[in-house]
């Protein structure tokens, strides 16, 4: 039986729109990209003696259709690989995300950039408590060429107080050349930072601002520093560093515990990036943990939110009674 006219003259129309369905459906190659990123993390991760197992970890994973399925929501899958990536090394820093032409709005590092001057830079609130004890409260850090003049007015409005609380609680952290400037402010400019960059090839002292736009609160005064679990990254890098200098009292709970950094992240196919931490601070101190990776910054005295200001303003009026 011979094929009509009209279903021969169908079938390229047929043909056509079950080839749109699939390009609809498939907007990439999940194989390609987990194939990508494990060897990313192979060639990268700061953790030389766990980047292997990891990486091949990652990419018994690239077969699977569980993940095809979200072949056409790259919002999805990159959720699924960040959490997939950061339950199998333990480390928080990674990320995949998707950074297409037509979805730039989905890069979150974009976003936190734009949204720093309604978020003031990352001053969240300051204070002056009775007995002269001031009180900055620090949501994240954003670029110090953007931030530097907001936070000078805050250290500009505290530089006379008695006694300081940082508020480093629920502050996921930022960029390493702000927190280094804050941390500039209460050390001796003579000392060195209490730590070291350490890469898989090299062992780089920390950048450093050369000079502060803002006045140093200096190395006397009694400093508390507040953190809990939600405290990550940069901010747990300032409260690690004066803890083992012995210049702040810590109080709260243990930080999130992300010590590893990240520099730019790796381009993936399809528009995808991952960011792969690919160094690490090393305390120089030797005073405890080489750093806070993976257990946190332990407080020196361990409070409830609710009940850590007050506990800080009381350790502060004791210090100053000393």
């Amino acid at each position: 039986m011979k094929p009509s006219l009209a279903l021969i003259l169908a079938l390229p129309l047929l043909l056509s729109a079950h080839s749109s369905q699939a390009e609809e459906k498939c907007r990439f190659n999940t194989h390609t990209i987990i194939k990508a990123a494990s060897a990313a993390i192979k060639d990268q991760y700061v953790l030389s003696d766990k980047a292997h197992t990891l990486s091949e970890k990652l990419a018994a994973i690239a077969d699977s259709t569980e993940l095809e399925q979200h072949c056409h929501d790259p919002q999805a899958f990159s959720k699924i690989i960040t959490e997939k990536v950061r339950e199998l090394s333990g480390d928080q820093h990674f990320y995949l995300e998707h950074i297409g032409d037509k979805e730039k709005s989905n890069n979150w590092i974009a976003q936190w950039r734009a949204a720093a001057p309604k978020n003031n830079y990352g001053v969240k609130k300051i204070e002056i408590f009775p007995g002269n004890i001031a009180y900055i409260s620090l949501s994240s850090f954003h670029t110090f060429e953007n931030a530097k003049h907001t936070l000078g007015a805050a250290f500009t409005l505290v530089q006379h107080s008695d006694g300081l609380i940082l508020d480093l609680r629920d502050n996921g952290g930022g960029d390493e050349d702000t927190a280094n400037a804050i941390l500039k402010s209460f050390i001796d400019s003579s000392l060195s930072f209490p730590f070291v960059i350490e890469s898989r090839e090299t062992k780089i002292e920390p950048k450093r601002i050369s000079s502060l736009p803002w006045p140093v609160y200096g190395t006397e005064r009694p400093l508390v520093i507040l953190i809990n679990n939600r405290s990550f990254s940069a901010s747990e890098s300032i409260a690690f560093s004066l803890q083992q200098l012995g210049r702040a009292t810590i109080i709260g709970s243990a930080s999130a515990g992300g010590a590893h950094m990240i520099d730019a992240p790796q381009f993936l196919p399809f528009g995808f990036e991952i960011g792969i931490p690919n160094s690490r601070p090393i305390s120089t101190l030797a005073k405890g943990p080489i750093n806070w990776e993976g257990h946190g910054v332990k407080p020196d005295i361990e409070a409830a939110d609710q009940d850590s200001l007050q506990i800080a303003l009381k350790t502060i009026k004791k210090q100053s009674e000393s």
